[in-house]
């Protein structure tokens, strides 16, 4: 049952840091370097938790090439999604982004199916069900969706995301979460920076974050902590639908601190249904 309670509270805190996320999206003048400002502070937090927690380099030294190779992949992944997710959300309604994003719960949950060997059983499956029909009721006949640019850079991110969903538990097996939350936030950068950056409109997107986009970072380092715990101790398939909710969970927050009252019950509805489906993957 711990996982669990490690899911849920992931599941919070990165509702939290999509709710910020969304304020800051559109302070950017550059979402390309806007995103290495941003992940350079998430690498600082995960090298300071990694350093405060005493952690060690050791555990990589026994790595095979089949983890390394994981490891890579997972890295290659995250570099991509951080490279377009400002791209994304920038150019897109918040709560229509969250939707798209959902597309990550289904690659991850099959994924873990195919690729991990866990088992697909009824009550699973009807909770996953349940938390793609709640996202589904928050797109259908919406009048801000359309097929631009930045839903094609959404779509990118959330498929990046999904298959991270069933590549990160092989890949972090074995290694301490401080570890693997200090590579998931490094070896991305080179990825994100390619093929240049300008240290002057640099300096500008973290003047332009302020101390905001460290909070965001914070969030987000603590929270993938806790997920790769979670993910430790229970099958993907189980942990990645309940952090999936977070977007629900945001449409929500936004309705009462971002003032996003269109479509409220809708809202609540879909809200009702998702949590109802965690309650299926318990």
């Amino acid at each position: 049952m711990f996982w669990f309670y490690l899911a849920v509270a992931a599941t919070f805190i990165f509702a939290a840091q999509e709710l910020l996320m969304r304020v800051l999206s559109i302070r950017t003048d550059n979402p390309r370097l806007f995103s290495v400002a941003y992940n350079t502070w998430g690498a600082a937090f995960a090298i300071l938790l990694f350093v405060v927690q005493r952690g060690t380099l050791s555990a990589l030294l026994t790595l095979r090439m089949p983890q390394i190779l994981l490891i890579a992949a997972s890295a290659a992944m995250y570099g991509l999604y951080e490279r377009y997710q400002f791209n994304a959300r920038r150019g897109m309604d918040a709560a229509t982004f969250a939707i798209v994003m959902r597309l990550q719960t289904v690659i991850a949950f099959f994924g873990a199916i195919l690729f991990l060997g866990e088992s697909l059983t009824l009550v699973k499956f009807s909770g996953v069900l349940l938390i793609v029909v709640a996202t589904m009721l928050l797109i259908y006949r919406n009048p801000k969706f359309s097929f631009t640019p930045a839903f094609w850079y959404a779509m990118v991110c959330s498929i990046m995301l999904g298959a991270t969903g069933f590549t990160d538990k092989p890949a972090s097996v074995a290694l301490p979460a401080s570890l693997y939350s200090f590579l998931m936030w490094t070896l991305p950068l080179g990825i994100i920076a390619f093929p240049g950056i300008q240290v002057k409109q640099l300096k500008k997107e973290f003047r332009n974050g302020g101390w905001h986009i460290a909070i965001a970072a914070i969030l987000n380092v603590v929270g993938y902590i806790i997920y790769i715990r979670a993910l430790g101790l229970a099958e993907a398939s189980r942990v990645n639908p309940i952090v999936a909710t977070n977007s629900v969970i945001t449409v929500l927050g936004g309705i009462y601190l971002l003032h996003e009252r269109d479509h409220f019950r809708r809202k609540l509805l879909a809200g009702i249904i998702a949590f109802a489906g965690v309650i299926l993957l318990k």
